[in-house]
């Protein structure tokens, strides 16, 4: 190695260590971390930039930190399942290269050996910091990271060690406060990558594997419950979010499963109501809208909300002049009036 290459290696390696030093002192709870743009640098000689929970660091210091990582994880990881300076590395490995798998299984590993060891308190906390990491990255604003189907299927992966675990020992609240942290995930992620698919379906995988579990134990919280609070929480991010076409997708997925059945009604109401408020000309929105009329035994009241759509279009007739707003009210009607087929050609 030249003398010159040097100091070069000795940056990668302090950058390296302040990145897991940083995530160290930070475990157990979700941090924010944030690519810095090439104008704004780290002062007084620092690889990162930090601010209690929030972290910034500039994109060729991630970049010489995971080299650092990606040595050191291929030098110790044959040293067991548990090895923490592998287990370490992969943390950094993971927040450059989400879809790197032999990182992300050999977390999962180190899970399964915890979980063997037959120690349920160390076992739980580490269930929980590997949360407070995978949501760290998963709901930060970085691009690629949010989408990333390798982490949002380790998520659910590790969602299946949880939920029979906590179902059996936790208090109804802390059941409850897990369930919301998820979905707390999921909208995060969605808001830092517009139609997030592995997001949202890791939120159908999550409302699947919660329906098993109630089933099979005696389950503290009503399963019914879990779908009515994500049914109104995910009903207002699409108001806010009303062009992701994948928060809509789930909405639609979750009114076919939410009990009693007047709630459905009442949440196409409330579509149909922020619709005309807005006058909404979002295609993603109507889409809902059609899918959810034209199913002939999705709703209670079918007939009195085509009602309300019809009137939504009478008004939009009467102070509307060729808006897509009313072209779409027009075309979601005659849509539901043939159940979803298309109009014969004349």
């Amino acid at each position: 190695m030249a003398h010159g290459d040097i100091p070069a290696v000795e940056r990668q390696q302090h950058i390296y260590e302040s990145l897991c030093r940083y995530f160290d002192e930070h475990e157990n709870e979700v941090i924010e971390i944030e690519i810095l743009p090439p104008a704004i640098e780290p002062t007084d000689g620092e690889a990162l930039m930090q601010d209690g929970s929030s972290l910034g660091i500039p994109k060729k210091a991630l970049v010489l930190a995971f080299m650092a990582a990606r040595q050191t994880f291929f030098d110790n990881k044959g040293n067991g399942r548990t090895d923490p300076k592998a287990l370490q590395a992969t943390k950094v490995i993971l927040l450059f290269d989400p879809e790197h798998i032999t990182a992300a299984n050999f977390r999962k590993r180190r899970m399964l050996a915890l979980r063997d060891a037959d120690d349920m308190l160390v076992y739980q906390k580490a269930l929980m910091a590997e949360l407070c990491f995978l949501d760290s990255i998963l709901t930060s604003p970085l691009n690629r990271q949010t989408k990333s189907s390798t982490l949002w299927w380790h998520r659910s992966w590790l969602l299946r060690l949880i939920a029979p675990l906590e179902l059996k020992s936790a208090s109804g609240k802390r059941i409850a406060a897990i369930i919301s942290a998820a979905l707390d995930s999921v909208c995060k992620s969605g808001e830092r990558h517009p139609k997030n698919y592995y997001a949202w379906q890791y939120a159908r995988r999550l409302v699947a594997a919660l329906g098993r579990v109630a089933a099979e134990v005696d389950a503290p919280f009503p399963f019914d419950w879990v779908v009515s609070a994500f049914s109104d929480r995910v009903c207002n991010w699409c108001f806010k979010h009303p062009s992701d076409t994948s928060g809509w997708s789930f909405l639609l997925f979750l009114l076919a499963r939410l009990d009693p059945v007047d709630e459905r009604d009442e949440i196409v109401e409330k579509v149909l109501q922020y619709a005309a408020k807005v006058k909404s000309e979002n295609e993603s929105l109507w889409v809902f809208v059609r899918n959810a009329l034209a199913h002939p035994t999705l709703l209670e009241d079918r007939d009195a909300q085509i009602e309300t759509l019809e009137e939504c279009l009478e008004d939009a007739k009467a102070t509307e002049q060729d808006s897509a707003y009313l072209e779409y009210a027009k075309q979601s009607l005659l849509w539901i009036r043939t159940s979803g087929k298309p109009k014969p050609r004349p």
